[in-house]
């Protein structure tokens, strides 16, 4: 059987029980790749960052809250806008 290839978990580890002192570190370290969260002395959850997730587990089926959706619907508009325009041939009479 094949290992995958998972990014590295980082080395320090949260706590859901003071993450309002340590919100913005957990934030930039789950960007460097996932990151652990303990509650109660024990690991609870593996932070990591939407296109880290993504990278691991691509599923075009999946569900997206009510609260994430109108952020989701403007980055895939804006992907595409910026697609559309990269794709469109120069005009140099505009």
């Amino acid at each position: 059987m094949d290992r995958s290839k998972l990014p590295h978990l980082q080395g320090r580890r949260f706590d859901v029980e003071t993450l309002q002192y340590d919100a913005l570190r957990l934030a930039r370290q789950a960007d460097k790749g996932p990151t652990f969260l303990r509650h109660h002395g024990r690991i609870a959850y593996v932070v990591m960052t939407e296109d880290i997730f993504d990278q691991l587990w691509p599923d075009q089926r999946r569900a997206w809250s009510v609260d994430e959706m109108p952020l989701h619907i403007l980055q895939l508009l804006e992907q595409s806008l910026q697609d559309g325009l990269s794709s469109r041939p120069e005009d140099s009479d505009i």
